[in-house]
């Protein structure tokens, strides 16, 4: 035990990939209000058809939900202050876990409108509240006191970082074990029905692949299959890279044909945190490569036949 508590104390081990996602958490959040904010009063003052669902959050400081409601665009501006906060890097911690409660508010008072990623970026922040995730993209690092200090953040950041990638596994783990239960997806026409209903008909080639029986039995036990192996291949090196790329194209597949994009973009980016500081460097450094090598064959180009200008 020692042993596991001092190779987690050494290093954050997402310290690269972490600030990345913290942006990401902050655009999706602002996208969310941009959205709704037409149907503001329809859904969070106390004009909203939903007031008269309770807030469990404020009930449990004996606070009425309809003072918030009342005031709601007060509230609204210190949730994006929060948001603009977390994005900077201001406040740090303190500001993750304000931002936390906060979209736990946001989140109770529209219920309805909530889908199965709102559901994981709200426990994604508040395993931020833990995740020292300002080495980038934040106004100032976080300091340390000492040397003591700086091994507790590395310790907990790191088990909030795997907490995110044990999320992602017991999800897809649960949701196999419910397809297996469900008669469509036990008998393998899942696929059948859903591309080919109008709620979910994404693409003119929907109508097209359900009418293939090859097709609708591969991706729907193929669903299945990869929901089941994920939770134990992601942890081997050998398999680790095929189970994130089958992961990625199963959702970019729900993103194209179901028209789910939220949901599937959040898990596409939760794939990050399996690979390491190192591979992380990797593959930034063969980007900037291959960018720089693109922007020169470009200047090249343009040099030798102005025409191109």
């Amino acid at each position: 035990m020692n042993k596991l508590i001092n190779t987690l104390s050494t290093e954050n081990r997402f310290n690269f990939y972490a600030p990345f996602f913290r942006v990401f958490i902050c655009l999706y959040l602002i996208k969310d209000i941009i959205v709704t904010y037409g149907f503001t009063d329809l859904l969070y003052t106390g004009k909203s058809f939903l007031i008269s669902e309770p807030l469990p959050l404020l009930q449990y400081f004996g606070i009425e939900s309809a003072l918030l409601r009342d005031n709601f665009y007060v509230f609204l501006f210190i949730y994006i202050a929060l948001i603009v906060c977390f994005l900077l890097g201001i406040g740090k911690r303190y500001t993750a876990l304000g931002l936390f409660f906060c979209v736990e508010l946001m989140q109770n008072m529209a219920w309805l409108t909530l889908n199965g990623g709102d559901n994981i970026i709200k426990f994604i922040i508040l395993y931020f509240v833990f995740i020292n995730s300002y080495s980038r993209f934040s106004m100032k690092p976080l300091a340390f006191r000492n040397e003591e200090n700086e091994k507790l953040s590395n310790f907990l950041s790191n088990i909030a970082g795997y907490s995110i990638c044990i999320h992602l596994c017991l999800i897809y783990f649960i949701s196999a074990i419910h397809k297996i239960n469900s008669e469509v997806w036990f008998n393998g026409v899942a696929t059948y029905y859903i591309l080919g209903s109008e709620r979910f008909r994404g693409t003119g080639l929907n109508l097209a692949l359900i009418k293939n029986g090859a097709f609708v039995t591969l991706s729907t036990y193929g669903t299945i299959l990869i929901e089941l192996i994920f939770p134990f291949w992601i942890w081997f090196k050998k398999t680790r890279n095929v189970m994130i790329a089958l992961a990625i194209s199963l959702h970019i597949g729900i993103g194209l044909f179901m028209m789910l994009y939220d949901f599937q973009i959040i898990f596409v980016l939760m794939q990050g945190f399996f690979l390491t500081n190192k591979e992380w460097v990797t593959i930034s450094s063969k980007a900037t490569d291959f960018l720089s090598q693109y922007k020169i064959r470009l200047n090249t180009i343009l040099k030798t036949n102005p025409a191109h200008k």
